[in-house]
């Protein structure tokens, strides 16, 4: 299977996900673009292949730009179920060691209840209309370059170069 990057190159049109239910969908081209732009704020905030962020967000096209902002830079990432409470929530973020949470307005009211529970000065953001106590993510990722972080991807165990145009 070839990296999102290579089909947004060829054909940065054609849908990369198209949610089922709404029909809502992402080109390949948005796709490359957004988790670049992901990528380049993680590294913003100091982190580096290997270490770990943590997601409390819905079934949303949100979650794949996420998901692969943390490939294309090297990360872990832990997608915690939406059906948990505050506590658990909060036990999994800190026992995965996430240097960077992010979760949704969707879930604004489970996400105001576990802002005490979080390490403090840990980074959090939100998709869709960021609360109090949350960064929000959108804003955040207008701010950096749509740029690849670099010509390496992330594999699994180790970085491997890939060729890019």
């Amino acid at each position: 299977m070839l990296h999102p990057a290579f089909h947004a190159q060829s054909q940065p049109d054609k849908p990369a996900y198209i949610m089922a239910g709404s029909g809502a969908s992402l080109s390949y081209g948005a796709l490359d673009q957004r988790s670049n732009q992901g990528a380049q704020l993680f590294r913003s905030l100091g982190l580096k292949p290997q270490d770990h962020i943590a997601l409390l967000v819905e079934n949303s096209l949100g979650f794949m730009e996420i998901c692969w902002a943390a490939q294309r830079c090297g990360l872990f990432f832990t997608a915690i179920s939406t059906h948990l409470t505050p506590d658990e929530i909060a036990y999994i973020i800190r026992d995965c060691g996430a240097r960077a949470f992010i979760t949704s307005a969707a879930l604004a009211d489970t996400a105001a209840t576990l802002l005490p529970l979080l390490p403090q000065g840990l980074p959090c953001y939100m998709t869709g209309r960021a609360q109090a106590g949350y960064a929000d993510w959108q804003a955040a990722l207008d701010r950096q370059p749509a740029m690849p972080i670099g010509k390496r991807l992330w594999t699994g165990s180790r970085l491997s170069r890939w060729p890019m145009k």
